[in-house]
This record gives C-alpha cells, structure tokens and sequence, in this order.
C-alpha cells in the first residue's frame, strides 16, 4: 500500500448520519466530490439520498453511491437490484460502491469473496457503470482474496499515513484516514478521503480549462526564491531593475501554478 500524499484529492463520504447539508459550503472548503450512501441491506434506503445527490450535483462535485451490504442475510443478486433501482436517475462519476464489512465476516473467507464478486459483476451489468470495494485494512487482509483483486479499492484505516498491506491489492484508489473530520457546512463529524489524483482524473471528465495543470516548478520552491527577488527590489532605486525583479517573480509564480502579483 502506498502513503497518502499531497496530491490527493480531498473527497468526503456522507449518509443520513450527516443530516442536513450545506454542499455548497461543503466545497469552498475544497472537497472535490463524495460518495453518498443509497442502500443497506435487501431493503433499506437513505432517507438522504435523493437530496444528497441532488445538492452535491448542483454545486458541481464528482459524486459516487455505496452499498452497506449484509452478505450474512442476503442473496447477492437481491442486494444488487435494491442498490441499482435506487440510484436509478442519479449521474455518477466514481464507480458504484459495495461496503463490505462487520458482521460480513461471519460467511467466512472464501465464500464472501464469491458474494462480493457476484454483487458487482451484477450492479455492473445492470447499470453498465464500473464498481469497486470499499472495507477496513484488516477485513481486506483476513477475509478478501484475489478474486475480487481487479476492481479498485476503497481503504479505511485511521490515525496512519500507509494503510496496512494485504495480499489482495497493491494499492489502493480511495483511502478513507480519518471518521472523525471536520468539514464546512456539515455538523459533526465526517469521513475523509484522500483520493490519488489519477483516478480522479480517469473518472471526472472537467473541461480543459478547469483541469488542474501540472508545474515543473513547485509553489514551496518557488516561494523559496521569491523572498530574494524581493529584497533586492527593495533595495535598488533603479526604476527598470525593479520593474525586471517585479516580473521575474511572476514568471516564477506562473511557472509554479500561483497567481501573479
């Protein structure tokens, strides 16, 4: 498993748990997309769904819905058609989501991969969208194998900046570190996500213009320069000295992605 780094992109995940929502908050506090809870189980559906998904569109953010699944009660295929029907009409971006965890380790190894592997097979089937897992470190690690090892995964593991390996995956997509985040315009505590930019950018189609451009230059670096040209523009009365030192530190704020002064 890789560290989570600087160039993740923030996502949150949030359910009726959240309660009422100011999304638009939500994003001035530079969360880039969610993934919102539509079902639990055979029969249980978010009572914050529909409005959730319908708020977090508006303001523009990449959003994705996740299953709670209970393989310990249910057939697969049933938890499938409850998950598929309810987000029917909702536009996602990010795979559809199967949670897998808890009392999920009770059908024991073997058997829940086979369940996890038919439940997605048939959300994507049904939906013609990709999915992907989402579960604990350790669950991964004990109870997932590798038949489920081509979709993404979605890791939880807290208080750490590499979440422990398993023999399952690699790497991970999605790695959720913390379930006690703070977040404007929600009240409370919330999950946060550090999602690698890559697969961001794979599933979020952004118009050219609003695509995040990358510098050769870092901002750090070039902040570290910056500082000199500065003095010396302070320190000379030569008119074109200045304006040169002035648009030299500019080239180097462009170079590095900040906005000229």
């Amino acid at each position: 498993m890789q560290a989570k780094s600087a160039s993740n992109v923030k996502i949150i995940d949030v359910s009726h748990h959240q309660g009422s929502i100011n999304w638009t908050a939500v994003k001035s506090d530079g969360v880039k997309g969610a993934f919102i809870k539509a079902t639990e189980g055979r029969t249980i559906l978010d009572d914050k769904l529909e409005v959730n998904a319908k708020e977090a569109a508006t303001v523009g953010l990449a959003i994705g819905f996740y299953h709670y699944a209970h393989p310990e009660n249910n057939d697969p295929l049933v938890e499938a058609a409850q998950f598929a029907n309810a987000i029917k009409g909702f536009a996602a971006q990010f795979p559809h989501v199967l949670d897998v965890e808890g009392k999920a380790s009770t059908v024991g190894g073997v058997q829940l991969s086979d369940w996890c592997l038919t439940w997605l097979q048939e959300v994507e089937r049904i939906t013609g969208h990709p999915t992907m897992i989402y579960t604990g470190a350790s669950f991964a690690k004990i109870f997932l194998n590798k038949q489920v090892a081509s979709f993404p995964l979605w890791i939880a593991h807290y208080g750490v900046e590499t979440p422990i390996a398993n023999g399952t995956w690699e790497k991970w997509s999605v790695f959720q570190y913390t379930s006690s985040g703070s977040v404007k315009g929600i009240t409370g505590n919330v999950d946060i996500n550090a999602m690698e930019h890559d697969f961001f950018d794979k599933h979020v189609q952004l118009p050219e213009c609003m695509r995040e451009k990358e510098y050769i230059l870092k901002p750090a670096d070039a902040n570290k320069i910056i500082p000199f040209l500065s003095a010396a523009y302070k320190a000379t009365q030569d008119p074109e000295a200045r304006e040169e030192l002035h648009r030299l530190a500019n080239e180097l704020r462009k170079a590095s992605g900040q906005k000229e002064q």
